[in-house]
């Protein structure tokens, strides 16, 4: 079967959603967000691109799920719909013409959907290896106050701690200001081996809420995982909050690979020992038929045939500490969609 044209970006998500909701998926992982998550989703898209959705839901505890949209591009003056983009279409008018630079980064809107927030909205910056964009981004959403006391903490992250992203919270206690990055290899390697060290490289950072137990659980999740991002949270008195963010990435770039590491790979290593320390029931066993790859053929406005690609895949399991001890696993799938390259 044909599409007349390219779909629009809600068919995407609603068909992106389906698949993934799927044999029993839907109510057992993602609960009764959708409708929120919809309508949520619609309020954040500009322009005519096919933004990434993330789905983050929990491992234990009711089912439901927040929303990240990110956008990994946009056109100059795109504009949002009348009563949508939460407040941010000067963010936006900012990261379209950091776009036409040509600078690979992305810029984002997160909900936490599965309390029923549809107002007041968080924003994300994935500004990799170009931290002059920190400034320029705090100061578009208005919280230019706040950059000294994030590049405070950036400075004193330790070699192999590389900060790449930052966020903002309005809607959660404290208005936290996010500081995340992508652990090295070899610091990873080095830490998962010796606790010790991981506590060296928690105080230099400055964070503090840590104990023995938390560095074990940490050290056999930086043993378990191939590569990790580490998140910790600046106060609005650019002190940091006793949270740190633990997210094991799955590296699989095919749907099959992806479900097969789910089922028997360290994917399901991973879930099992989340289930065992009580920060996970079995629903994470229903995750691996989550992934799949789908091409659409779809007719051009010029009678040339296309091919639209849909596809999710697993993106991480995240662990948080909070006052050293862990909280309930989250899972977050990542949902895409755009039109094939010939």
């Amino acid at each position: 079967m044909n599409l007349a044209g390219k779909p629009s970006q809600m068919t995407v998500f609603d068909a992106l959603y389906s698949m993934v909701a799927g044999d029993g998926r839907g109510e057992a992982l993602l609960g009764n967000s959708f409708d929120i998550a919809r309508d949520a989703y619609e309020r954040t898209l500009i322009g005519d691109a096919y933004p990434a959705a993330y789905l983050e839901f929990p491992l234990l505890g009711p089912p439901g799920f927040d929303l990240l949209t990110v956008h990994s591009t946009m056109q100059p003056e795109s504009r949002f719909a009348p009563g949508a983009g939460f407040g941010y279409q000067a963010m936006f008018d900012w990261f379209s013409d950091v776009c036409e630079t040509g600078v690979n980064v992305s810029c984002g809107i997160e909900l936490d959907t599965s309390v029923g927030e549809t107002e007041r909205a968080g924003v994300y910056l994935q500004y990799r290896k170009h931290p002059d964009l920190i400034a320029p981004f705090l100061d578009s959403i208005g919280e230019e106050a706040r950059t000294e006391s994030f590049l405070t903490v950036a400075n004193r992250m330790p070699e192999g701690w590389p900060p790449a992203y930052v966020g903002l919270f309005p809607g959660r206690a404290g208005t936290p200001l996010r500081i995340g990055g992508y652990l090295g290899q070899t610091v990873q390697k080095a830490c998962a081996d010796d606790p010790a060290l991981l506590a060296a490289h928690f105080d230099q950072i400055g964070f503090s809420a840590y104990d023995d137990e938390m560095l074990s659980r940490c050290s056999t999740f930086l043993s378990l995982a191939p590569s990790v991002d580490f998140q910790f949270d600046i106060m609005s008195d650019g002190t940091l909050s006793d949270v740190f963010g633990l997210s094991l990435s799955f590296n699989e770039t095919m749907p099959r690979q992806a479900r097969a590491c789910m089922e028997s790979g360290y994917g399901a290593q991973i879930c099992r020992t989340l289930q065992e320390w009580g920060l996970a029931d079995g629903r994470w066993r229903l995750i691996a038929g989550a992934a799949f790859g789908r091409h659409v053929p779809f007719d051009r406005e010029d009678g040339s045939q296309g091919r639209f690609a849909l596809c999710c895949m697993f993106n991480y399991a995240k662990v948080k500490f909070a006052g050293a001890v862990a909280q309930p696993a989250k899972f977050y799938l990542r949902l895409s969609a755009g039109e094939v390259e010939a």
